[in-house]
């Protein structure tokens, strides 16, 4: 995928998702100049993993902040959400 192509799968996914992390709800930063590190920065999370053959497509991507993307890992995307909401998982 081309950088510019990169760029506005971003926008979409932070446009659509209103600039906030899906998980824990907090407004996500987006990437710039000296903003490479920090847990509340925003980045795209894959619902079905690409290592489990999930699509690099915009349905499949949600914004996460940095600390949450993380923390998730390979958990199952409802299952993290439900655990950050404080709900018991199924």
């Amino acid at each position: 995928m081309k950088a510019a192509q990169r760029i506005k799968l971003f926008e979409d996914v932070y446009a659509r998702d209103g600039g906030r992390c899906v998980y824990c709800g907090v407004p996500a930063r987006r990437p710039g100049p000296g903003v490479k590190r920090a847990p509340d920065l925003a980045t795209l999370d894959h619902v079905h993993p690409r290592s489990f053959g999930g699509p690099l497509t915009r349905d499949n991507l949600v914004l996460a902040c940095s600390a949450c993307n993380n923390e998730r890992g390979t958990m199952e995307a409802e299952a993290f959400r439900a655990s950050k909401a404080g709900k018991p998982t199924a």
